[in-house]
């Protein structure tokens, strides 16, 4: 199982980012845990239904690398993944996170492990 952060703005598709909500959706189906570490207040505005999407919401009054530590920390899974673009890559480098370009986001299960929910 993986934990998998999006940024959303210039990322996901409520903001003009190229991913779908489609695709958290599919990851989540598969058993991963999907969560938001960017404008999360964007996302909620524009999404009523975003409880079924994602599971965690963040940061709030704290930076994205020390969000992804506490995510890291406390939430136990087989890999750590952050979804974003150049501002975000340091912060999931320095949170020990793998880091996925938001243009290859149909990369991102060609290589990681998936757990089919039962």
């Amino acid at each position: 199982m993986m934990l998998i952060a999006f940024d959303v703005d210039d990322t996901l598709g409520v903001s003009g980012g190229p991913i779908p909500l489609d695709f958290l959706l599919e990851l989540r189906s598969k058993g991963h845990i999907v969560g938001l570490c960017g404008n999360w207040a964007l996302f909620v505005r524009q999404t009523p239904d975003w409880p079924y999407i994602v599971s965690f919401l963040g940061p709030m009054e704290m930076t994205k690398t020390a969000f992804l530590l506490q995510l890291r920390t406390y939430i136990q899974a087989d890999a750590y993944v952050m979804v974003g673009n150049d501002t975000d890559k340091p912060h999931a480098e320095a949170a020990g996170f793998r880091f996925v370009y938001e243009r290859h986001w149909k990369e991102i299960d060609q290589d990681l492990p998936f757990r089919k929910t039962l």
